[in-house]
């Protein structure tokens, strides 16, 4: 820890380092003993913080693994994570994840156990949100001051029809804008996380693209503009930049 760095985030005087991602993303090697001959916590992105956005939000960090490592679609390494480092947070903390039922998935001719969880949008919004502003961070080395905007089918919910809309449509655009981006796909662990800018566009706006065990992708809208700005070209906004600006009705 060096004297005289700021929070990633807050731009308080710093008092730690802040894993980008959280380091309980990467199992070590205990927990793939057997499988993976190797260890995925190397090459480890850390960013200064303060304790208000690193300490104490390591509740919030174990239950972003939770709800990561065990989607269906994911690697092999999620799933080993999920029977081992997972395993064990869930039988310290029963509550950890909120399950609605148990189920089984057929593929191939087989039936795999699942559970379907009932996930806290907020509290994964705000992970996603301290890892975008922590990567702008570790480009720039400058605080990210704007406005963040999260989108992902993570969020699709039966239960809000409106809300679960909204998600696969700004991610089906998202997916054809990136195919366009030209930038580098930057992680140097890919089997656990990978990351991607698109250009700054017009709104001085870009987009972050997080993918997560190859298969768990989350975009960030990160916006540049003041209020000001804002509202003197918001008659030109399309569906992603009305998205990201808040102008659509759409909360997590």
């Amino acid at each position: 820890m060096k004297t005289g760095e700021f929070c990633y985030w807050c731009g308080k005087v710093a008092t730690s380092k802040e894993h980008v991602p959280p380091k309980c993303l990467f199992p070590e090697m205990k927990d793939t003993n057997g499988i993976y001959d190797k260890s995925f916590r190397m090459n480890l992105i850390r960013v200064p913080s303060c304790d208000e956005h690193n300490i104490d939000k390591s509740h919030e960090d174990e239950y972003l693994m939770a709800c990561l490592s065990g989607r269906v679609g994911n690697n092999g390494v999620a799933y080993v994570h999920t029977a081992t480092k997972v395993k064990r947070a869930r039988d310290r903390n029963p509550h950890l994840l909120n399950v609605a039922r148990d189920d089984k998935l057929s593929l191939s001719g087989k039936e795999y156990p699942v559970q379907w969880i009932k996930i806290d949008n907020y509290k994964l919004a705000r992970s996603f949100e301290a890892i975008a502003r922590a990567l702008f961070y570790h480009k720039t080395k400058d605080i990210f001051s704007g406005e963040c905007k999260i989108v992902s089918d993570i969020f699709i919910q039966p239960s809000d029809k409106k809300w679960s809309s909204f998600n696969i449509r700004a991610v089906k655009l998202i997916e054809s804008e990136q195919r366009h981006w030209g930038t580098e796909v930057k992680g140097k662990n890919a089997d656990i996380f990978t990351y991607q800018f698109s250009p700054i566009d017009g709104y001085k706006c870009q987009t972050l693209a997080l993918t997560f065990y190859k298969a768990t992708k989350v975009y960030v809208g990160l916006c540049g503009m003041n209020q000001q700005e804002i509202n003197r070209v918001k008659p030109k906004f399309n569906f992603l930049a009305k998205a990201i600006f808040g102008d659509l009705e759409c909360s997590l």
